[in-house]
């Protein structure tokens, strides 16, 4: 990372990692903080913002750089940047990194059968039964890297556990 531009942090993993949960409270800590530059752009409301709501491919892949195009305008505006998203293909999260000079991947580890077990919209249950097709995790793999800044284990580890190292990890980035 270097000094030149605000950080994005990126959280990923599968659908119900604690994703949204952990962007969220990292930025209701950092607010706490005094750091009133913090940007939250989560998956499910930039396909909201964007008007896309395809799952395909392609349409993942689009809405991974709209959100990286997003965060790194906001990054020269000074902002902190927190985005919650999937970006399941390894290659999509490279490209993401050499966008962005200050990114910080975040991996929230918790296997499929966790996930499924907190997942309350019943996704996983429609994809391991065919209803729902191309699902990260069940009909589609999650690429999982080499280049992870952090990574949380949301599937054995608390929330509150995730939460203070995430906290003190991202102090450390910002210098506060």
């Amino acid at each position: 990372m270097t000094d030149n531009q605000a950080p994005t942090i990126w959280f990923t993993g599968l659908s119900a990692s604690g994703k949204t949960t952990l962007s969220e409270r990292l930025y209701n800590d950092l607010q706490k903080l005094g750091v009133t530059n913090v940007e939250l752009l989560d998956g499910e409301s930039v396909r909201d913002m964007l008007k896309n709501h395809s799952f395909n491919k392609s349409s993942r892949e689009k809405i991974g750089i709209q959100k990286a195009r997003i965060a790194l305008e906001l990054n020269k505006q000074g902002k902190i940047v927190l985005v919650s998203g999937i970006a399941h293909k390894r290659i999509w999260r490279e490209d993401i990194r050499k966008m962005i000079d200050n990114y910080f991947e975040v991996y929230l580890d918790c296997d499929v059968k966790k996930c499924s077990k907190r997942d309350y919209k019943g996704n996983y249950d429609k994809a391991f039964s065919g209803k729902l097709k191309n699902f990260i995790g069940v009909s589609e793999p999650y690429e999982e890297s080499d280049e992870y800044d952090l990574v949380l284990h949301t599937g054995h580890d608390s929330i509150e556990d995730c939460s203070r190292l995430l906290l003190e990890k991202i102090k450390q980035i910002i210098n506060i």
